[in-house]
């Protein structure tokens, strides 16, 4: 119906102005029409004519055009391959999202920050198997988390929470499912799955669509939560005015209602994929499983094993780690040749004692040589080691540290007005010095040893009665 001149125009422009790296908007598309057809003496189209145009091109070819040859093929490439597995646990995938909801500190309410959340999911069945909630950006400790919760039973975890849920998942899965993300390919996790006879494989690269089950339990999970308050909403869209105003829920409060949410909801709902609930598919996969899975023969060190390490020599005064030292009498056992390193594993959540790994692989716990410094967060130790070399400090040690580290504690706890930032920094050290039970995984020289006496001031004598006279 148009003019073919006007015609020649709308190609013209397609090929030389739309179909550009630049990606311009429709919308610049019809000003620039419009321009060269008021420069020629034509009436300029509508901008559904033009949009009718746009819709009869190849979306392959626009895209390449547009957005390069990777992105066409991505986005619209043939799906070649996809993940299946039939065994329980024969598949595991784990990946980590920023939670869309904002938590509150425990101590006064007020807003923190989003969370990172990681989920485990049994590809088979499409059970959680585990899950980790930090403030933490995700890392080789945030993996450790998730699998411990994922291979461990769960009956310790609901009650500690006062819960009484279904969650039968534990167990050492035959393979993990990862992307290509630095956490996953860290040497603790390396060496962890090789001691327990996990295989590691590897999302392809350019291919999303091989990590659709957990992607699509991410979207389920991050979809209730648009019903707590501090909801930020899955995007821009549906982001409410200042999610902050409504924040809440504190970390503990968040992580039980996810409990709730997976073991509770998720896993008893019917599920398309299968034609049923999670839980069902589980029960029935487990009783066809013609061997029962392997379990970790020690809880405690399966954690230890998969904790981040340094090869660190022994020296007089001890081992050296982040310029704070760590020494104990048992380190005069070790006969050690010289140089010779040894694989020292740590908490960043508790840096008052490290762990070392003898050839036996037993751990033995080292604290610091000075027993009277107070335990701190790793992040708190790099960072008052950053503070100190900028203030000019080079030759760093623990005194210069910890005093650094107890400057800044001081400052966050006795400001008047807390600012964002601050109370982020307490609440996470706050969650992360919650110390752990002693675990039997760790050898402990010290256990049979007798308490000091409890020094309750000076005896005073028994009230009597005189008769003397």
């Amino acid at each position: 119906m148009l003019n073919a001149d006007v015609e020649a125009i709308i190609a013209a422009a397609v090929e030389e102005f739309y179909l550009d790296k630049r990606s311009p908007r429709v919308s610049d598309l019809v000003r620039e029409i419009e321009r060269r057809c008021l420069t020629n003496g034509l009436t300029p189209p509508s901008r559904h004519a033009v949009d009718q145009r746009l819709r009869s091109l190849d979306r392959r070819e626009v895209l390449r055009r547009r957005k390069g040859t990777r992105a066409a093929r991505e986005k619209l490439g043939r799906v070649v391959g996809h993940l299946s597995e039939d065994q329980p646990l024969g598949l595991v995938q784990i990946d980590h999202t920023r939670a869309d909801v904002i938590v509150a500190a425990a101590a006064d309410r007020r807003p923190l920050k989003r969370p990172w959340l990681t989920l485990a999911i049994d590809v088979a069945t499409r059970m959680v198997c585990g899950f980790h909630l930090s403030l933490e950006e995700p890392s080789a400790l945030s993996v450790a988390l998730v699998l411990s919760h994922a291979v461990l039973p769960k009956e310790d975890f609901l009650r500690s929470k006062g819960l009484e849920l279904p969650w039968p998942v534990a167990g050492l899965p035959q393979r993990l499912h990862l992307d290509n993300a630095k956490e996953f390919r860290s040497q603790a996790l390396k060496r962890g799955v090789a001691q327990y006879g996990i295989a590691l494989e590897y999302r392809p690269p350019a291919t999303p669509h091989w990590g659709g089950h957990i992607e699509r339990l991410i979207g389920t999970t991050m979809g209730a939560l648009c019903i707590l308050p501090g909801a930020t909403g899955g995007s821009v869209a549906d982001r409410p005015e200042n999610p902050e105003n409504t924040a809440a829920m504190t970390m503990d409060e968040l992580e039980t209602w996810l409990v709730h949410q997976i073991a509770g909801v998720y896993h008893h709902s019917l599920h398309r994929g299968l034609g049923m609930a999670p839980i069902m598919a589980w029960t029935e996969a487990m009783a066809r499983l013609p061997i029962p899975h392997r379990h970790p023969h020690d809880s405690d060190r399966f954690f230890l094993d998969f904790l981040p390490f340094k090869r660190r020599t022994i020296q007089r005064d001890g081992i050296s780690l982040f310029n704070v030292t760590y020494s104990d009498g048992v380190l005069s056992t070790f006969l050690a040749k010289p140089r010779q390193q040894f694989i020292v594993r740590y908490d960043p959540r508790d840096m008052s004692q490290i762990y070392l790994r003898d050839d036996d692989g037993s751990y033995w716990p080292i604290p610091y040589s000075d027993r009277r410094l107070p335990p701190a967060t790793l992040w708190e130790i790099k960072a008052a080691s950053e503070r100190l070399r900028a203030a000019g400090y080079r030759d760093l040690n623990q005194r210069l540290i910890f005093a650094s580290i107890e400057a800044q504690r001081a400052i966050v706890e006795h400001a008047e007005r807390e600012s964002k930032l601050m109370r982020r920094e307490r609440e996470r050290t706050l969650r992360a010095l919650r110390r752990p039970p002693q675990r039997s995984a760790i050898r402990n020289p010290q256990a049979d040893a007798v308490p000091d006496a409890v020094d309750d001031g000076p005896v005073e004598p028994y009230a009597v009665e005189e008769w003397s006279t």
